[in-house]
């Protein structure tokens, strides 16, 4: 009876076991019949989870597993939410994607491994991410992780931050299998850069949907609140902001100065709404509200609406930001100021926004800019550092307000080019200083102009060009005086021994007295003489100096002024000399002058003046210059960042004469 029961008991578990699998083959059927593809149940699981991320839903979701059995197919809605794109447009690669039989991708290496179809794909796939074309990878998601690890490597070459970022932000959007891996990669990049762009991420972020830190801890107002001794208050305020990116806000000093600005107007607004019966917070709002309905067009209480008040409330922050940057740049004598202008078209918008915002401000800067302190000396050097051309207007005042003492002239030049040590057009503040004390005193005249060469030979590349005005004819009375500041600017080139060249200034005016013994009779004989004589001794006296290692040509160009030109005969001019591979034309390379002179960042304005002054446009000069060496950096040589074209140094380095 016993054995009958087992047996009976052995045949009932076949059955529901034969039933379980059969029910199990026919899900498995279903699922694979559900994929447009021809590939296993793994990929249709894939393609389902594709199917609801792309929904075109504006919900939120967050993909969990319950138990340690890991089942992609099952969606948990829970109280944690991650923004899943509402509008993402794969287009379809009409060939049909090479099937690409899903693993674990760990490195860009991984390419190698992939068949000649597969790795040709892979080519256009990236070529078409990189042009904004993004494409249906069918389930295959083994591209997209190659190349996510293929941005990671190259950032590592060309080490640019926010281009790396805005890369994987899109990889993740449109390939979100990538997205957590591509959060944990750029994180621990972000952990070890201390750059300003690398700042600038940290504060963004604590904005965004898709941080990488707590964003408490990357906050302006966290961040300055020990340094500022800010109250509770002003840390909300100041974590309303992002972190701007520009090298005026890179120097720490100017930074803090702008903040402590920017709280105080912030406070003397909100002041000004309480006498009118109101609150910063409600006038913010009702910009906002005109931003969201007049310029959106989104209807009032739609979760849009309600989202855009909010990212506008913020935006009216930073604009009021800009403002007391502007103001404090102005304040500091850097000219170059950041556009304040609003992208809102709405002639509506436009208006309650000058008449609640910039009108205020405009009214309380003026009377709150006295509260910012001057600069000290280490930001003064980075000023000047970071605008080479910002010693201008101090030099105007200095000339404005010269009274005749040469002492106090000359040492302002000196404090000047001290502060200036760091900035590589140091020598153009000599040079324009020997031009204008020339006509008030001659040796401090050539004294200021020996320091010119002196740092016009220290900088990346010896000008080498005739210069008029600075040497003015009055400055030498004999051909002797010519003769003996021609060597001493010879000497100079060779040996750059700036405290012997002063030295020999000095003796440039002495009188030289000389014992002469006139022969009555040689004279008689010398007058008799054949003209000829006259254009020997002209010959001899002439303007011209030559030694073994320069010449010096000197020449007559009005009755004020002479030109003298400084011919190197060896190859120690310093001129930058780059690849023989590369075509570079004559315009180039003075384009690629402009940028060492200005420490590899040109600003726009400049840059298009310049262009302008050859006949081009800047954009088509860039783009020239940029086509002419990318074949050997295979990246951009010169780069658009905010309101300046900058330079890679290593890039730099890489192209010049190794």
């Amino acid at each position: 009876m016993t054995a009958i029961l087992i047996i009976m008991a052995i045949v009932i578990l076949i059955i529901i076991v034969g039933r379980y699998m059969v029910d199990k083959s026919q899900n498995t059927d279903r699922l694979k019949s559900a994929s447009k593809n021809k590939y296993d149940y793994q990929r249709s699981k894939i393609d389902l989870n594709n199917q609801l991320e792309n929904s075109k839903q504006d919900m939120k979701i967050t993909i969990t597993t319950s138990s340690s059995y890991k089942d992609d197919s099952i969606i948990d809605i829970t109280g944690q939410s991650s923004n899943i794109p509402s509008n993402i447009d794969l287009k379809k690669y009409a060939d049909g994607v090479p099937f690409w039989a899903h693993h674990y991708v760990f490195s860009y290496d991984e390419i190698t491994r992939a068949t000649y179809e597969q790795k040709g794909f892979y080519s256009f796939f990236k070529e078409s991410f990189l042009k904004g074309e993004y494409l249906d990878l069918e389930g295959n998601t083994n591209y997209a992780f190659i190349l996510l690890f293929d941005l990671l490597n190259e950032y590592e070459t060309n080490k640019k931050l926010l281009k790396l970022e805005n890369y994987l932000n899109i990889l993740g959007q449109y390939y979100p299998k990538t997205k957590p891996y591509g959060n944990a990669n750029f994180a621990k990049i972000l952990a070890g850069d201390e750059s300003d762009d690398a700042a600038k991420i940290k504060s963004e972020n604590a904005y965004s949907q898709n941080y990488y830190y707590n964003n408490d801890y990357w906050s302006l107002g966290t961040k300055y609140k020990a340094k500022l001794k800010l109250n509770d208050e002003e840390v909300k305020l100041l974590n309303k902001l992002w972190y701007p990116s520009n090298n005026f806000c890179g120097i720490e000093y100017c930074f803090m100065e702008i903040l402590k600005l920017y709280i105080s107007v912030i406070v003397e607004l909100n002041k000004k709404f309480i006498q009118e019966g109101s609150t910063i917070d409600s006038q913010f709002t009702l910009v906002a509200d005109v931003v969201a309905r007049k310029h959106y067009n989104y209807r009032n209480g739609s979760s849009n609406y309600k989202y855009c008040l909010e990212t506008t409330t913020k935006e009216l922050y930073s604009y009021i930001f800009k403002h007391c940057e502007n103001a404090v740049r102005e304040c500091y004598g850097h000219k170059r100021k950041i556009s304040t202008d609003v992208y809102y078209s709405n002639k509506e918008v436009k208006a309650i926004y000058e008449s609640i915002i910039v009108s205020r401000v405009s009214e309380i800067l003026p009377i709150l800019i006295n509260t910012v302190a001057p600069p000290d000396e280490e930001t003064e050097i980075e000023l000047y550092a970071k605008n080479t051309s910002r010693w201008k207007s101090t030099f105007e005042e200095l000339t404005k307000n010269y009274d005749g003492n040469i002492k106090k002239f000359i040492d302002s030049i000196h404090i000047l080019a001290k502060l200036n040590k760091r900035n590589p057009s140091i020598e153009n503040i000599f040079f324009d200083a020997s031009k204008f004390i020339a006509k008030y005193d001659k040796e401090s005249a050539l004294t200021l102009y020996v320091h010119y060469l002196y740092y016009d030979l220290m900088s990346t590349s010896f000008d080498n060009k005739p210069f008029t005005k600075t040497i003015q004819k009055n400055l030498f009375k004999t051909n002797e005086q010519l003769h003996d500041f021609e060597i001493i600017v010879s000497e100079l080139i060779n040996d750059k021994n700036l405290d012997k060249a002063i030295n020999g200034v000095s003796k440039v005016y002495e009188i030289k007295r000389k014992k002469i013994q006139l022969d009555t009779a040689s004279i008689k004989e010398v007058q008799q003489q054949h003209s000829g004589t006259v254009e020997l001794l002209n010959e001899y006296l002439k303007d011209d100096y030559e030694d073994e290692n320069n010449s010096i040509r000197a020449e007559e160009l009005n009755i004020d002024e002479i030109i003298m030109e400084i011919v190197p005969k060896n190859d120690r001019s310093q001129k930058s000399v780059t690849e023989s591979t590369i075509d570079f034309t004559p315009l180039h390379l003075e384009t690629l002058e402009l940028f060492v002179k200005s420490n590899y960042s040109v600003p726009q304005f400049d840059l298009d003046i310049f262009a302008k002054s050859k006949g081009i446009f800047k954009n088509q000069l860039v783009e020239s210059i940029n086509e002419a060496c990318y074949d050997l950096l295979d990246d951009v040589l010169i780069d658009e960042e905010d309101e300046y074209y900058t330079i890679n140094i290593n890039y730099y380095q890489k192209i010049s004469a190794k």
